[in-house]
């Protein structure tokens, strides 16, 4: 379990988990981490009932968002 783990955190492939490896799996996804934060405490929030945010305004976020990620994930390929 362990080495699977590793192997999958492991992000420049040397076959450690350094700090390296998770500064970038981080910092990669940061902004959709923060975006998700955002979204969940919005909708929480709506469902307690101090704020009325429409579900059509949340599913659009959530699309913006899902597709924002994958435009950050092409452009970062494309890098390699």
């Amino acid at each position: 379990m362990k080495k699977s783990l590793v192997k999958i955190l492991d992000a420049n492939d040397d076959g450690e988990l350094n700090i390296e490896d998770v500064r970038f799996l981080l910092v990669r996804h940061e902004w959709l981490f923060v975006a998700g934060l955002i979204i969940s405490v919005g909708s929480l929030a709506n469902v307690l009932g101090y704020t009325d945010i429409d579900s059509d305004l949340f599913w659009t976020c959530a699309g913006l968002g899902m597709a924002l990620e994958y435009i950050d994930d092409i452009r970062r390929r494309r890098k390699q």
